[in-house]
């Protein structure tokens, strides 16, 4: 490490901290741990570092080639850790799995924990499971177990047989998407199972003897009783004790629409409050006794009241990850302060990353750890930048607005670092952060202490009447934000935008300009200009490619893996895309159309669609779409003319009411017109088709180009239907059918494969779905005609281009 702050960190141009060597290498060990799922950006990323140094550091070429062989050897070092760590996943499911009946299981509870919307999730370890036609055997890994409504409460270490159905972990596999199946894996899950209500069959183990667990749970216990059963008083629990359960599905969109969904996590926010009220004890011991802060100053005091507070709150939150990992940050910022050390921010910040990594490198992927690294990152960069932007004024009055600007900059500086990666990670951004402002300290200085001093009285015998004057006040107080949080939202004051979905080089790119403009504002240099420039040009380079792959002259169908339901994607020559359903589910509290489809829409293309269709209105086709109706910029919306009922049909009439465009109703002889020669021309329903219910009455689309058939979809359409279209001579014709109603039996028709005569069939189907989609006698149908299947369930998602029409497709997938 070298003596001038030329040589002993990287700051070109003074202003916000540097970093260390040390700091740097650790990046690109972070950067090879990385690479194991994303291996071109951390390959960049290493070379930007390695640059960084390189330009730093005198010493001509030899100096160049040994940083070159340290930041090789670190990123080397990650690669090797983060292989040696990984959970290896078994090399096919369980039998049991496969049968896709229920099996008994036993097993052991490895943790419990409290989910939102009254759901449980158990792990079990050293599972074994006895299928009916299978015997017994071992399930590798965890299993995760989903319980809603759980009629009973295990505790860690305890035995349990129960009748289970076991699934493999299988998450959505799109371009771009979420990869659910990684995070589980990181986990060490790799099978999963659910259960609703009362379990009449399990049998639990004796409660296995634990001082610290059963005292948590008396003092949940407590909490239940004292706290009022309002929503007030489910954010309270959540608060103290990181129980979301009991707060609702509105709350919790509306937090959500806030931008204020993060003050319901345990993290940094409450370890912050549990340090202000140690703060507040130092500030009351000095009052009672002056001469204390003669021995010690009231700053260090307060960090060694806050230390015991902190760990004793990671103990209240049943130690979650984000919880320990803010509580570690805070532990090294307090040592250094207590030693009297500058860059306490930034050095704390590394020192933390650099155990909890260390200890596990696989965190490197968790996203909590990313957002609490890139907030407290933005705070040291773009703070002491934003801060200096205003000068301050004098007087009480100047004082006072000087506040409330390094207030507003404080969250600018964590918004902004933060955004390239909220819109990476969801594609939507809440414009309404400055609602923290208000919001925030009076969570934390009314809401928030006055649960904890409820919480503290609670867990003395005798003190649960004192602890529940408290407790009722937090509830209350939580009460009246929610409301007037609702009165804003039924305002329609809290607009969520989709964005477009930055590819790695902007991500890149935006780290770069975002970092190295403050130093270029305050003292512009030669090497920061240019590394702002580079930035500047990998975010352009990305948009470039973008544009030029939307010029091609090709059409493309995707298939999106949505599971058991079924989005397709059309793409035309210039970029134009139609939407033909959106996936779905009958679950309440997981939207498709949020965490799945409307991510892989929006990757490295903006949140625009030319057309929505809606094939028909039952849940697998159209819950997805009622987010994109409200998010996306749609131009047309067609349907066959039926309307979803219920909560699904509530979900639409508020996306028209918010702006979609009104729905058309296509029948034969329509077509939607997408330019170059594109056409979806309607084959079904007709005006005089007496089909009932809403699969018969599918809209069936033909997609052509230039007159040459491509692609038939036809929905969920089933025997009635098919035959009203061959009875009525429509031509069917296409190279690719997209089997109807995910292959089901109910749409078998020799006469259907024989009108279309397809080169190709693709379905969308879950993994190992309990109706056994694709059915087998379709399966075989297409085998003996020799027309080769491909399903999502196997292959994720399907895509199959045309690069000129009557030629041949090119077919590709995401999963191999």
């Amino acid at each position: 490490m070298l003596a001038s702050q030329r040589q002993d960190s990287f700051a070109p141009c003074g202003g916000p901290p540097g970093l260390l060597a040390w700091q740097v290498y650790f990046l690109a060990y972070v950067a090879g741990i990385w690479s194991l799922r994303h291996p071109e950006p951390a390959l960049a990323l290493a070379g930007l570092l390695w640059a960084a140094l390189a330009g730093i550091r005198a010493g001509g070429w030899r100096q160049s080639l040994l940083t070159l062989a340290l930041v090789v050897l670190c990123f080397g070092a990650g690669v090797g850790h983060a292989h040696l760590v990984l959970p290896r996943p078994p090399s096919a499911p369980a039998a049991v799995v496969q049968g896709r009946g229920k099996a008994l299981l036993r097993g052991r509870v490895a943790a419990v924990s409290d989910k939102p919307f009254g759901r449980q999730e158990i792990l079990l370890e050293h599972v074994r499971a006895e299928g009916a036609d299978t015997g017994t055997e071992a399930v590798p890994g965890l299993v995760s177990w989903d319980w809603d409504e759980p009629s009973y409460r295990p505790a860690p270490g305890q035995e349990v047989e129960v009748r289970l159905r076991l699934w493999p972990v299988r998450g959505f596999r799109n371009a771009g998407g979420a990869d659910f199946d990684w995070q589980q894996r990181l986990r060490g899950v790799f099978h999963r199972a659910y259960a609703r209500g009362e379990l009449a069959d399990a049998a639990w183990g004796p409660r296995p003897a634990s001082f610290w667990w059963d005292l948590r749970e008396s003092l949940r216990g407590s909490l239940l009783r004292l706290l009022p059963p309002t929503q007030g008083g489910a954010v309270v629990l959540g608060l103290l004790m990181g129980d979301r359960s009991r707060i609702d599905q509105t709350v919790t969109e509306e937090l959500r629409a806030a931008g204020l969904a993060h003050t319901l996590a345990l993290s940094g926010l409450n370890v912050v409050y549990a340090a202000l009220l140690g703060w507040g004890l130092a500030w009351l011991a000095g009052l009672a006794r002056p001469a204390l802060f003669l021995r010690i100053p009231r700053q260090k005091l307060a960090i060694l009241i806050s230390l015991p507070l902190v760990a004793a709150y990671v103990w209240v939150g049943q130690a979650s990850p984000s919880l320990v990992r803010s509580a570690c940050m805070f532990g090294f910022w307090g040592l250094l302060l207590l030693f009297d050390r500058g860059r306490a921010l930034v050095d704390g910040l590394f020192l933390a990353l650099a155990v909890m990594v260390l200890a596990e490198p696989l965190a490197v992927f968790d996203l909590g750890l990313q957002m609490s690294a890139l907030s407290v990152g933005g705070l040291a960069i773009l703070f002491p930048w934003l801060r200096g932007l205003v000068p301050a004024p004098a007087g009480f009055l100047g004082r006072a607005l000087r506040l409330g600007w390094d207030a507003l900059a404080m969250s600018l500086a964590a918004n902004l670092a933060l955004l390239p990666v909220l819109a990476w990670y969801f594609g939507v951004f809440q414009p309404n952060f400055l609602l923290n402002l208000p919001w925030v300290p009076v969570q934390g200085l009314v809401v928030q202490l006055l649960g904890m001093v409820g919480m503290a009285l609670a867990l003395v015998p005798g003190l649960e009447q004192a602890a529940a004057w408290p407790l009722q006040a937090a509830a209350q107080a939580q009460g009246l934000m929610l409301e007037a949080l609702h009165a804003v939202a039924q305002a329609g004051w809290l607009p969520v935008w989709s964005l477009f979905r930055p590819l790695w080089p902007e991500l890149l790119g935006a780290g770069l300009v975002t970092a190295l403009v403050p130093c270029c504002w305050r003292r512009p240099g030669t090497a920061p200009v240019l590394l702002v420039l580079g930035g500047l040009l990998l975010m352009a380079a990305a948009h470039g490619r973008m544009l030029w792959d939307e010029a091609r002259d090709e059409v493309r169908l995707t298939l999106l893996d949505v599971g058991q339901s079924q989005a397709l994607l059309v793409t035309a020559p210039g970029g134009r895309r139609v939407l033909v359903d959106g996936g779905g589910t009958s679950s309440r509290t997981f939207d498709l159309g949020r965490s799945v489809v409307g991510p892989a829409l929006a990757w490295g293309r903006p949140p625009r669609l030319d057309a929505v269709v809606m094939s028909h209105p039952d849940a697998d086709h159209a819950q997805g779409l009622g987010f994109i109706l409200r998010q996306f910029r749609v131009g047309r919306f067609i349907t066959n003319g039926q309307w979803p009922a219920g909560e699904l049909g509530e979900a639409f009439d508020a996306a028209l009411a918010a702006g979609a465009p009104r729905p058309e109703v296509f029948r034969p002889g329509d077509s939607l017109d997408l330019g170059s020669g594109v056409l979806l021309a309607a084959q079904h329903p007709a005006e005089d088709f007496d089909g009932a219910g809403t699969n018969e009455r599918s809209l069936v689309l033909r997609l052509l180009w230039r007159g040459a058939p491509l692609a038939l979809l036809p929905g969920d359409v089933q025997r009635a239907g098919i035959e009203h279209m061959i009875d009525a001579g429509r031509d069917l014709r296409a190279q690719v059918l997209v089997l109807p109603h995910h292959g089901s039996k109910s749409s078998f028709s020799g006469m259907l494969y024989e009108a279309v005569a397809p080169a190709q069939a693709a379905v969308s189907c879950g993994y190992l779905n309990q109706f056994h989609f694709p059915n087998q006698a379709v399966a075989d149908e297409l085998s003996r005609r020799g027309i080769p299947l491909a399903s999502t369930s196997d292959a994720g998602m399907l895509e199959l281009a045309w690069s000129a029409p009557g030629r041949g497709f090119r077919f590709s997938a995401t999963r191999p």
